[in-house]
């Protein structure tokens, strides 16, 4: 049972559930979303706004700052809250993903990860001790563990020999965090990642050996990259049965409206995901009636808001025509505007279903919604 966690209601008709995640910073109501802030900073809106919409949490990427701008300097301002002036929860991710793009020439071992420093040039070995260590100096709230996660597609020999490096190295990084986060982060929180691709079985046996060790919370990693939306729920579902009840779980790299809501039936907790950005930079655009491309010729001459149910300022105070011009005519106001509807769009979605799980009504809320977002 973790500590740092507490359920406050718990859907009747599915596993949809709010509770209370207590970090260093703050209380964080759950289920949340987390912006992606991989180098201290969420593309095309500020600190300031994600706090206007109540944001209470970002993730950053303890890989990537430690290659640029680097331990030493983030140090030196104190830690990466101070850094990046965020006040409120950080969690870091471990970098496992990036460790195993071709960018960085990877070599995967027992040992860990050897790389090559794009920047520098020299060889690095990223071990689990290596990554707890990064991410207790960066100062994060929560930190994730080292996991091996092959690309999608892989072999079953493949998802089963990363599922056993996962918690070989979950185990290292455990005890090293036991030992030394006391040192530099004796609040840090330390979640464990389940890994197995769509193997059902590696996914339980991850889950299991995990919930043998100490952890904070769990996360579902290895989402996103490729596989079919069913899958992905189903894992979550089976996979469930084998975590502690009273534990956060937390589904990696997912952002979209429809599996946020998919993913909290099926009991999780937290997300984070670069989509609701990522999308407004693409032009593809957020509404309660589903999604739309303002870049389309249709919207030349619409002088309708994005969204007729949004009332987030570029709502309130833009149209589609506008909106079409700025995105066409590549102006960078139309990222910026864009992308702030669309978190926006999810950070009131997440609202309303911590609102339907507290009244027993989340199942109807979410048929409600997916009929109007589909159609």
């Amino acid at each position: 049972m973790s500590s740092c966690f507490k359920i406050t209601h718990q859907s009747k008709n599915s596993l949809a559930r709010t509770g209370i995640l207590t970090t260093a910073h703050n209380k964080l109501e759950t289920p949340f979303y987390m912006p992606v802030a991989t180098k201290g900073a969420v593309k095309n809106i500020n600190h300031i706004q994600l706090q206007d919409l109540d944001f209470n949490c970002l993730i950053s990427n303890a890989f990537i700052n430690y290659l640029r701008p680097g331990l030493d300097l983030i140090s030196k301002a104190g830690g990466l809250h101070k850094f990046s002036g965020w006040n409120n929860s950080y969690f870091t991710d471990s970098g496992g993903f990036q460790l195993i793009l071709d960018h960085f020439n990877p070599v995967i071992n027992d040992e860990g990860v050897s790389l090559k420093n794009p920047f520098t040039s020299k060889k690095e070995m990223i071990t689990p001790e290596k990554s707890i260590e990064i991410q207790n100096i960066l100062g994060s709230d929560v930190a994730m563990c080292l996991d091996h996660q092959p690309v999608f597609g892989k072999d079953r020999k493949d998802y089963l020999e990363s599922t056993i490096r996962t918690i070989e190295w979950a185990k290292r990084c455990i005890d090293f965090h036991k030992s030394n986060s006391n040192k530099l982060n004796s609040k840090q929180l330390l979640f464990g990642i389940v890994q197995g691709g769509n193997h059902i079985d590696l996914r339980q046996m991850c889950a299991l050996a995990l919930t043998k060790l100490d952890f904070d919370g769990v996360a579902l990693g290895g989402f996103g990259i490729g596989e079919a939306q069913k899958d992905m729920y189903n894992i979550i579902y089976q996979t469930k049965k084998y975590l502690l009840i009273d534990n956060p779980t937390y589904i990696m790299g997912i952002g979209s409206p429809i599996e946020i809501l998919n993913c909290v039936e099926n009991g999780a907790d937290c997300f984070d995901s670069v989509y609701p950005m990522r999308m407004a930079r693409h032009g593809l655009i957020f509404t309660a009636n589903g999604e739309i491309k303002i870049d389309r010729g249709a919207y030349k001459e619409d002088f309708s808001p994005l969204d007729k149910e949004c009332d987030c300022f570029v709502c309130k105070n833009h149209s589609r025509a506008y909106l079409h011009h700025l995105y066409k005519t590549h102006e960078q106001n139309a990222h910026v505007l864009l992308t702030y509807h669309n978190v926006y769009f999810v950070q009131n979605l997440i609202k309303n279903i911590r609102l339907s799980i507290k009244e027993d009504n989340f199942l109807k809320f979410k048929k409600e919604f997916e009929k109007k977002y589909k159609k």
